[in-house]
């Protein structure tokens, strides 16, 4: 089957089908949402094992699945959350779903509504910052990185902290505007929690000249072996948030996600390897036309 891999390069490849395993599921990939993984993985920002299959977050319709999985599952559209808690980072630790067929643990999907969007390929960030908002309310919070995640998760803590900032860094370059959300271009202030969304590993270096004494370095997980290296700082707490299920992350999706914002935030492509590095928030693969 065809499939998108790293190997010194960003490359569609005939690779060997996968072998459903007894904890996961065959899905077959319709969309992909390319972002900040990708990019660290283009620029050198972030290692994978050669010839891996890449796509972390999308959409699919599961054809098959492991024996200890719920068999009502075949038929069934799948979000694709980029994280298995059991294996890791999807299309980083393991193999992503830029394949014709994808098998992937079935602790990474969320079953999707029978009517939904693309709307909702923003869910894993969105389920994050849910998950922030009583960590944070009421405090100064910077988020490092104003890519799709930094956007999305500042959209969804701005009402509940005293102040939040995003710093802008990295290839992504957009006009967006995040009402009641600063921007800033350099590491400075003092700050009650940070929340890193960027794979730039100088930014971990200065964390503790910036956050008040006890204060929280949140790291959203879509990757068990990242950071590799974290300085460890006797003032400094860490907290990893998983992308979890959440009613309110939906919900938000539906009143806050308008089509003007996720046109400003998101383009489409059907040529992954023109497509990477993004220089959006985010772009939609549509994985059958970039395949074919």
């Amino acid at each position: 089957m065809k499939a998108v891999v790293f190997n010194q390069g960003i490359t569609i490849k005939d690779v060997v089908e996968k072998p459903i395993t007894k904890d996961s599921v065959q899905i077959k990939p319709k969309k992909v949402l390319l972002n900040g993984i990708e990019n660290a993985i283009y620029l050198g920002l972030l290692w994978v094992e050669p010839s891996r299959i890449l796509g972390s977050i999308g959409i699919g319709k599961v054809e098959a699945v492991g024996i200890n999985v719920d068999k009502n599952l075949e038929g069934k559209d799948v979000l694709v959350m980029g994280y298995s808690r059991s294996y890791g980072g999807i299309g980083t630790e393991i193999d992503g779903i830029l394949a014709e067929k994808a098998v992937i643990p079935a602790d990474s999907i969320l079953v999707l509504p029978k009517e939904y969007t693309d709307k909702y390929l923003l869910y894993p960030y969105i389920s994050i910052g849910y998950s922030l908002r009583e960590k944070l309310k009421g405090k100064r919070v910077l988020i490092i990185g104003k890519g799709i995640g930094g956007i999305l998760i500042s959209m969804t803590i701005r009402d509940i902290v005293s102040k939040a900032n995003i710093l802008t860094e990295g290839l992504v370059q957009t006009d967006f505007k995040i009402y009641e959300v600063e921007e800033q271009t350099e590491l400075k202030g003092s700050w009650d929690a940070v929340v890193l969304m960027t794979f730039r590993s100088w930014y971990k270096l200065y964390i503790d000249k910036i956050l008040e004494h006890n204060g929280t370095l949140y790291i959203p997980r879509f990757l068990k072996s990242w950071p590799v290296i974290l300085p460890q700082f006797p003032s400094v707490n860490v907290e990893y948030i998983e992308p979890s299920l959440s009613i309110s992350a939906f919900d938000f999706i539906e009143k806050n996600i308008t089509d003007k914002i996720f046109q400003e935030l998101v383009s489409y492509s059907d040529d992954v390897i023109s497509a990477v590095p993004i220089m959006r928030p985010a772009t939609i693969i549509n994985v059958e036309k970039a395949l074919a």
